[in-house]
């Protein structure tokens, strides 16, 4: 029976700005020059960033 896997966004753990932090300095210490680390931590920070935005601009009811 093949085994089922669930697909991992990290946007969804980086909800802090501790954790924000923490996650770009382990992307930066497992760089491998290229940079693509950097660049993938650096758009999930700034997708959650959104998420959390529109989350606290949707509980504000006029």
């Amino acid at each position: 029976m093949p085994e089922k896997l669930t697909e991992f966004d990290a946007v969804e753990y980086i909800n802090t700005e501790e954790r924000a932090r923490l996650y770009l300095e382990a992307a930066a210490d497992e760089n491998t020059g290229d940079g693509s680390l950097i660049r993938t931590a650096l758009n999930d920070i700034a997708r959650a960033q959104d998420m959390s935005r529109l989350a606290r601009k949707g509980n504000h009811h006029p």
